[in-house]
């Protein structure tokens, strides 16, 4: 060995404590943070077990088990309750009472026997959807809805990443579990959106069209869709979303009366005012409207600020629509940006995000995450079911930020010199590591 090698050696910082410890902290941001690949497929799995154990114990809990969630006669109150019996109203030839917030207030009181009440905002399409529902008992309605959406965006997801356990995996993320307790429509919304982006990407544009109209059941959620088709000159999946929304329009007129569409208008402004006024507490918002309600910000300036987001929004989603044909980029980018644009959207339709993030799964299993990937869908996923209580309790806003950074991990894969930095991370680690 020559003096120079001893002198090497000598001087190497691997004999430094100091530099040990920021070798070890570099490892740790590398594994954790940067590739993530402290995220393996059986912790992943591990997780998941946990979930739909909770899951299954939970759904038994509220639907078979006396409860906190209870009225005093028994009957289970979650947000489910409202669909059902807007479904009812259908059945008995009343739908339009649905729409009379002081009628139906009346209504829930008289079947609970408890002075919590939900509104019902939602199209007479969504409630023509729930008269179906309401020929079982509610019960078992909700569990037929909450089992059915799920199973449906199960099939979504396994469109989307080829694997049914991937599919089951992300069925079972926090966001969607909080919906399933709700007894909520965000599984249904998500695997509606996942059908219209694998119809779009396997050219499918005319079935694509078709489940971007049934997404008119919840409208506020499909603000930017017609966006991405303008800028991507998709005219056939415009024309067949444009003729479905009027076809399922024309369907639930002829079968629950013009009147309930008139009623449903003019119970509209009573929505807008309650998300000014706190009706729906603002904690429990995701919007940018929300956080900043929650920080004590007032309505205009609140709603101006909630402008210029979603404006940037729309931004982004037509320049990656029109520069790219990857579902890896459009997916995240209307999703995520769907989320910022609208003022008005709950914790548990975080349950939309589980779309692009098996699109950005599939494509990292494919050719490679990029830097930071793993890292960002970990703290996403965590977080998509406490962002209520970080807000209300804590008075931490956080929830904006998830769709952001969903849309995020869309908008770099514009950048051309993305594909480089495929795998990237993990081929400088094991560098690192076999030196």
């Amino acid at each position: 060995m020559t003096d120079e090698n001893w002198q090497l050696m000598a001087s190497s910082p691997k004999d430094t404590p100091d530099t040990a410890v920021a070798v070890m902290r570099t490892g740790i941001w590398h594994r954790v943070v940067r590739s993530g690949d402290l995220f393996t497929w059986d912790r992943i799995g591990f997780a998941c077990l946990c979930s739909a154990i909770g899951l299954a114990a939970g759904l038994v809990w509220m639907l078979a088990m006396p409860n906190t969630f209870g009225a005093p006669n028994g009957t289970l109150l979650m947000d489910y309750l409202s669909f059902w019996l807007a479904g009812g109203q259908a059945l008995k030839g009343t739908p339009e009472l649905a729409y009379i917030p002081s009628r139906f207030a009346a209504i829930q009181q008289a079947f609970t026997g408890s002075d919590t009440v939900f509104g019902f905002f939602y199209p007479p399409t969504f409630q023509l959807l729930q008269s179906v529902f309401a020929l079982l008992p509610y019960k078992a309605a909700f569990a037929a809805f909450v089992g059915l959406t799920s199973a449906l965006l199960c099939l979504a997801c396994r469109m989307i990443a080829g694997r049914w356990l991937l599919a089951a995996c992300l069925i079972l993320i926090p966001a969607c579990v909080n919906n399933a307790f709700h007894g909520q429509n965000a599984a249904l919304i998500a695997a509606l959106y996942a059908f219209f982006l694998t119809g779009v990407e396997r050219q499918k544009m005319i079935l694509a069209g078709m489940a971007l109209g049934l997404l008119t059941i919840k409208p506020q959620l499909g603000i930017l869709a017609p966006v991405a088709l303008i800028a991507s000159g998709n005219w056939r999946t415009f024309v067949s979303a444009s003729l479905t929304t009027l076809v399922f329009a024309g369907a639930s007129a002829a079968v629950l009366g013009v009147g309930v569409w008139q009623a449903f208008w003019q119970q509209a402004p009573v929505a807008a005012e309650m998300m000014e006024l706190g009706g729906v507490e603002w904690g429990k918002m995701i919007s940018v409207y929300g956080a900043l309600r929650v920080l004590g910000f007032a309505h205009v300036p609140a709603m101006v600020v909630q402008a210029v987001a979603g404006l940037a929004a729309l931004v982004c989603v037509w320049l990656s629509w029109r520069r790219s044909q990857a579902m890896a980029v459009r997916a995240p980018v209307l999703v995520g940006g769907t989320l910022l644009v609208t003022p008005f959207a709950l914790s548990y339709d975080l349950t939309l995000l589980v779309v692009p993030c098996a699109f950005v799964i599939r494509d990292g299993l494919k050719s490679g995450f990029l830097p930071y990937d793993k890292a960002v869908l970990a703290l996403v996923i965590v977080l998509s079911a406490s962002t209520s209580p970080l807000a209300i309790w804590l008075g931490l806003p956080l929830a904006p930020l998830l769709p952001l950074m969903v849309l995020w991990l869309g908008i770099r894969r514009l950048d051309p010199q993305a594909r480089a930095l495929r795998g990237q991370g993990r081929s400088s680690h094991t560098s690192a590591t076999a030196g």
